[in-house]
C-alpha cells in the first residue's frame, strides 16, 4: 500500500503567512537601525546659558539678568539688512564696566543650531553699539545682548519693520 502524494502541495515559501511572520521581525530590525542612525547623526546642541552644577543639582545663574534689571538697562534695537545697531539706555549713570568697548550679541534659532549667529558689537563715538552681520537673518530668533556684568534676552522676528526696545525681566524674589 502506497500512499499517494498530493500533487498540489506547495513548498513553504509559497505560503503568504510565512512571509508575514518573517516580515514583522525584519521590519522591527530595520526600524531599529534607522532610529539608531537618526540618534547618532542628529545630536542635541549644547546649552548656551549660565548654568552650573551644584552637587547633583543643575541650576541656572540669574545674576547678570538681575543686574540688568536693577540698573534698568534697556536697549533700543535697529536691524536693517545686515546692519545692527543698539542704543543702551538706563535711568542710572552707567560706568565703563556696564558700558564696555564691546558687547556680545547672539542670535539663537529655536530649532536649527546651524542658523545660530554670534558676533561682537563695537562701541561708536555717539555711544551706540554697531556691527555688520555676515548674512541676513529671517525668522524667529532668541536674541542675547550681554557683557561680563549684565545680560538682556528677548525673542525677535526678523527682519524688523521698526526699532524695538529690549527690557530686562523684573527681579523675582
Amino acid at each position: 500500500m502506497q500512499e499517494s502524494l498530493k500533487p498540489d502541495a506547495k513548498p513553504w515559501f509559497h505560503n503568504p503567512w510565512v512571509w508575514l511572520l518573517i516580515l514583522i521581525p525584519l521590519t522591527s530590525v530595520c526600524l531599529s537601525f534607522t532610529m539608531l542612525w537618526v540618534a547618532v547623526t542628529n545630536k542635541d546642541p549644547e546649552v548656551q546659558d549660565d548654568w552650573y552644577k551644584d552637587k547633583k543639582a543643575v541650576r541656572q545663574d540669574f545674576a547678570r539678568d538681575e543686574y540688568a534689571s536693577a540698573l534698568s538697562i534697556q536697549a533700543q534695537y535697529t536691524h536693517t539688512g545686515k546692519a545692527v545697531k543698539f542704543v543702551i539706555n538706563s535711568t542710572y549713570n552707567l560706568d565703563s564696566n556696564a558700558l564696555p568697548a564691546t558687547l556680545t550679541l547672539a542670535f539663537s534659532h529655536p530649532t536649527d543650531s546651524k542658523r545660530d549667529l554670534s558676533t561682537v558689537l563695537q562701541k561708536q563715538a555717539d555711544g551706540s553699539y554697531t556691527t555688520t552681520l555676515d548674512r541676513e537673518l529671517t525668522g524667529r530668533y532668541y536674541l542675547t545682548l550681554s557683557n561680563t556684568v549684565w545680560r538682556l534676552k528677548d525673542m525677535v522676528f526678523l527682519p524688523l519693520s521698526e526699532a524695538i526696545t529690549i527690557k530686562p525681566e523684573p527681579i523675582k524674589s
